[in-house]
């Protein structure tokens, strides 16, 4: 139900809807000699990007072409919209974008003076729009819209006035997002590059200045293979997620649960090694349960900090090391434990090791 202020209309009620360049003899054609490398962008649907149009992989043509297609130049507070394919790619027209010409595969739709672009454009990004663009193209090999169906997509307009704060709030709300993005990203740089030198004693926290110990990857960890745990629940060793329950993980693996008797069982704090060429992975469980025989179960014998080691497993120096066993090993084939436990480096004294984990 719609408050007593708002109209619902069609997106044709308050814009004028036009396809960008057409190809072919009825079309406004370009050719290969009128596009250059510094002239007027051409607004594909693959350089609308987040709301905007971005200039990364733009085409541009000839000042001279721009004016015979003069017809297609965007003014600012147009809305652009993919017209085939990914249906969900939109972007308001800036003032850095006036005089850019409307390209081959987009509409555009130029509002009346009752419609905030701002406005429509925090509607046209809801799921609720991107299904309904979708559900009403037409066409079987690709979705493909025209200015008919774009003018019906149905929209809530309230007064102007209201437009204007609802879209100032959330433009509000999108640049502090956008600055906390930038912040975070901004920390996470700065994290990383600083794990990487705590974790090859580069730089050491105040108090520890003892020397670095050489170990053997084989003396620091041993394979543990206990198996006959059907009852526990099976685990998957992932790039992205780390260790998890596989009938937890999103993406369906099928297998037989009459053969786990076979898999090897992880105790928390446990690391897994999954290690193929071109892929890795070495992951500390945070929980137990069962792995599949073609996992390494890894063990400390001797006292460590497992959170340093988590950290370390991610690190540049040990990926880098990892890297030179992996030469000359077939692609898809599985490391074996010796070529991991022949591997050398330094670690520091289980407190520093306790003070770097810590830290991070």
């Amino acid at each position: 139900m719609l408050p007593e202020s708002w109209r619902l209309l069609g997106l044709g009620d308050i814009c004028q809807a036009k396809s960008g360049l057409q190809t072919g003899p009825f079309g406004s054609q370009l050719h290969a000699s009128d596009y250059v490398e510094d002239g007027i962008p051409v607004v594909m649907p693959r350089d609308m990007i987040g709301g905007r149009i971005s200039t990364r992989l733009i085409a541009r043509i000839t000042a001279a072409k721009a004016e015979e297609v003069a017809k297609h130049q965007l003014k600012l507070g147009d809305l652009v919209f993919s017209r085939r394919g990914d249906l969900g790619r939109f972007a308001v027209v800036g003032p850095e974008n006036v005089g850019w010409i409307c390209g081959t595969g987009c509409m555009r739709a130029r509002l009346n003076d009752d419609a905030l672009p701002d406005f429509i454009f925090c509607q046209l990004v809801t799921h609720g729009t991107v299904r309904w663009l979708e559900s009403n193209a037409v066409g079987q090999t690709m979705p493909n819209l025209n200015t008919e169906i774009l003018s019906q997509l149905p929209l809530r307009l309230p007064p102007l006035p209201e437009q204007q704060k609802i879209a100032a709030i959330l433009s509000t709300w999108d640049r502090a997002i956008e600055l906390t993005e930038k912040l975070i990203a901004a920390k996470q740089k700065r994290k990383q590059a600083l794990m990487q030198q705590l974790l090859t004693g580069k730089v050491r926290l105040s108090g520890y200045t003892g020397k670095w110990k050489t170990w053997k990857a084989g003396d620091l960890f041993k394979p543990i293979s206990k198996k006959n745990h059907p009852k526990e629940r099976v685990l998957s060793v992932t790039q992205d997620q780390g260790v998890v329950y596989r009938d937890e993980l999103d993406r369906k693996i099928a297998m037989n649960m009459d053969s786990t008797g076979t898999y090897k069982l992880v105790e928390a704090g446990d690391f897994v090694i999954s290690l193929r060429s071109f892929q890795g992975g070495l992951e500390m469980s945070r929980i137990r349960g069962i792995a599949s025989p073609a996992y390494h179960v890894i063990r400390s014998p001797v006292e460590i900090d497992r959170e340093f080691f988590r950290h370390f497993f991610k690190s540049y120096e040990f990926i880098g090391r990892l890297a030179v066993a992996v030469i000359g090993i077939r692609d898809g084939k599985q490391i074996s434990f010796d070529d991991f436990s022949f591997l050398k480096f330094s670690v520091p004294s289980v407190p520093e090791q306790n003070a770097i984990s810590e830290f991070l």
